[in-house]
């Protein structure tokens, strides 16, 4: 099974998703592609990671943004439990809780319309969450210099002993990601 996670207040219709599933509908033995919608707040995005690993047990992890932070922390997770199991991730954010300081405004997530406001505990989930990560895990590292949400200079740090590809230009998005499909797949084990 390959586990795809979303960024922050993204859905399983983000274009990469998208790609992606068109991508592996025409591969023959392809995995089973778990794209669920993630909740909001931090404690219930790794409440749902830890529940899905024990009872589903992906054998490959990929995510953008936010989810580029919650596939490492899945695929440490994993590792720690003596599977050894890839991750990809794409622009992904370093340090999200740098993001939080205090409680934030109340939110209205655009795909689901949940209210909800992010604050102390998210922080520490957070915050708990990076001490977990593994940095012995297997990971590809796709980033875009022209993203302008997160600085890809932070992740092309943080990951500098990784597997990575950086490209001049392109966005947020990772523009025209569906050309790494083949290469990245390849990286998980999963072609």
């Amino acid at each position: 099974m390959l586990l795809y996670l979303h960024g922050f207040e993204s859905s399983p219709a983000s274009p990469k998703i998208i790609e992606l599933k068109k991508f592996l509908k025409y591969q023959p033995n392809a995995p089973e592609l778990v794209a669920e919608q993630l909740p909001a707040s931090m404690a219930a995005t790794r409440d749902y990671i830890d529940d899905l690993l024990s009872s589903r047990q992906p054998t490959a992890v990929m995510g953008s943004s936010l989810g580029g932070f919650w596939t490492h922390y899945a695929v440490s997770q994993l590792r720690g439990s003596g599977k050894s199991v890839r991750g990809v991730l794409i622009n992904p954010a370093v340090q999200p809780v740098q993001w939080l300081a205090g409680d934030m405004p109340v939110r209205e997530h655009p795909y689901t319309g949940e209210r909800y406001q992010l604050g102390n505990n998210d922080q520490q989930i957070l915050t708990e969450v990076e001490r977990q990560l593994d940095p012995a895990v297997e990971l590809l590292v796709l980033l875009q210099n022209g993203d302008a949400q997160l600085d890809y200079r932070a992740a092309r740090d943080y990951y500098r002993n990784q597997r990575m590809i950086i490209e001049h230009g392109g966005d947020h998005s990772f523009t025209r990601f569906a050309r790494y499909l083949p290469s990245a797949l390849e990286f998980l084990n999963v072609l």
